[in-house]
């Protein structure tokens, strides 16, 4: 029933985009959020690139749909199919990165992806050095981007303890990017602004694991 209903929003959001541009970003980024279906969230990709084909000079819907794509691999667990969703993630990603080089949002949103091709071991390094240069970029963009330093947390987080990483490494990581989700603030409601609440929960596990 959800997937029909996002299914409907996708055809009923066709019609309305040119003239309602910021309400209908708006409800599907509240959508987005929320959703934990991986139907859904392919359905609000395509939806974000339907209004990217007609808002042509606004790079926002292109970065939420390459977001849903890489949403929806927390709710997979073969490597195929992330690897798949990642794909499709990473054509949109290398558009933005041609026109919104200097975006920090943009260079973190690569950093995740990177992150989530770690599905066997085998690709730690490779991708894990990969996600730190592009983390490295977004920084001397934006030193004050919170998302920067909660990707930071979750790449130290998950690296073995005898290569530097673990809950101890990432605690301080983690504050910093609460600190920064306290005091961040941005004129325009449709700016990436995830992060926050998931930070907190692996804050608390890392204080927990002490």
């Amino acid at each position: 029933m959800k997937t029909l209903l996002v299914v409907l929003a996708v055809l009923f959001a066709s019609h309305c985009i040119a003239g309602n541009y910021y309400e209908t970003m708006k409800s599907n980024i509240e959508k987005l959020e929320k959703s934990t279906s991986i139907d859904e969230l392919n359905q609000l990709a395509a939806l974000f690139l339907r209004i990217a084909n007609t808002e042509k000079e606004e790079w926002l819907p292109n970065y939420y749909a390459c977001y849903a794509y890489t949403r929806s691999t927390h709710f997979m667990s073969d490597g195929d199919s992330i690897d798949s969703a990642l794909d499709q993630a990473q054509t949109i990603l290398d558009k933005l990165l041609n026109t919104q080089e200097k975006e920090s949002e943009v260079h973190v949103l690569q950093a995740m992806v990177y992150s989530l091709r770690i599905t066997n071991p085998t690709r730690g390094y490779k991708y894990s050095s990969l996600s730190n240069k592009s983390l490295d970029r977004a920084e001397q963009l934006n030193g004050n981007n919170p998302r920067i330093y909660y990707c930071r947390a979750n790449n130290v987080y998950h690296t073995p303890k005898v290569f530097g990483g673990g809950s101890d490494k990432a605690i301080g990581l983690y504050e910093k990017a609460k600190a920064l989700f306290e005091n961040s603030s941005v004129d325009n409601d449709l700016f990436p602004s995830w992060g926050n609440y998931h930070n907190g929960l692996m804050l608390d596990k890392c204080l927990a694991q002490k």
